[in-house]
């Protein structure tokens, strides 16, 4: 029996239990869970927390996101490489906006992933290096390069639509907030107040993950998305094992 709770050297996939005392009915280990929600992951040092780099200092999205620009235009893109060697699991995702896109009819987001073995970004966007970890004395550090702003992207090898979803069905305002969550099991359509004032929304989302060699993709679009780019600051949560 182990003796450390911090995070161990990752085995290869499918490496089998050894004799597990209690198990279901098709050989699987059951296990007691240690805390609730992700406090596990966080225990373990493999929580991470990735946000703008100065409060109050705003990212900038794509002029006119149109809904024919799909996965070439993120305004939110990471590269998890191949020497990471750990899976990414998306968590959640807040966005709050500062400036809208002024005459879009909607606001619209869509998320890709691919396995393209090198990034998918092929330029633009601001490199986001405060990431932390959520466990206070771990010396882990994310694997992930994370880029968001005005991103140009280009996926490639098997390129997957993981969300495609109309969180606001009017004009996006200031200080609209747009929640995501990943993989949650409380599906339910996005939840929003029909109105064109300023709206907080929350949007249940498919589990994603990005293995290594892979990208991640979020892109805003919009029908009539007019000159205004929209400026947004942002909070991503993830873990990696």
């Amino acid at each position: 029996m182990a003796i450390n709770k911090l995070r161990g050297t990752k085995s290869a996939d499918g490496t089998a239990v050894v004799l597990p005392s209690r198990t279901g009915s098709y050989g699987e280990a059951y296990a007691l869970p240690v805390g609730t929600g992700r406090m596990m992951m966080a225990d373990e040092g493999s929580y991470y927390v990735a946000q703008n780099a100065t409060v109050g200092t705003q990212l900038t999205g794509h002029v006119a996101p149109a809904i024919s620009d799909t996965n070439t235009k993120s305004i939110i893109h990471f590269y998890n490489p191949a020497t990471s060697g750990k899976d990414v699991y998306l968590d959640y995702l807040v966005l709050t906006t500062v400036v809208a896109n002024a005459s879009a009819t909607a606001v619209d987001f869509l998320a890709w992933t691919d396995q393209k073995g090198a990034t998918g970004l092929t330029s633009g966007g601001t490199a986001i290096t405060s990431i932390a970890n959520t466990r206070a004395d771990s010396t882990n550090t994310t694997g992930i390069t994370l880029t968001a702003g005005a991103c140009v992207t280009a996926p490639a090898t098997n390129i997957h639509r993981v969300l495609q979803r109309t969180v606001k069905p009017y004009i996006g305002v200031a200080l609209d907030s747009y929640s995501f969550v990943w993989g949650n099991g409380a599906w339910a359509p996005t939840g929003y107040a029909l109105i064109t004032a300023v709206t907080n929304t929350i949007t249940s989302c498919a589990p994603v993950v990005v293995g290594p060699g892979c990208n991640f993709y979020f892109v805003q679009t919009g029908p009539s998305g007019a000159a205004t780019a929209m400026t947004f600051e942002f909070e991503m949560g993830f873990w990696e094992r």
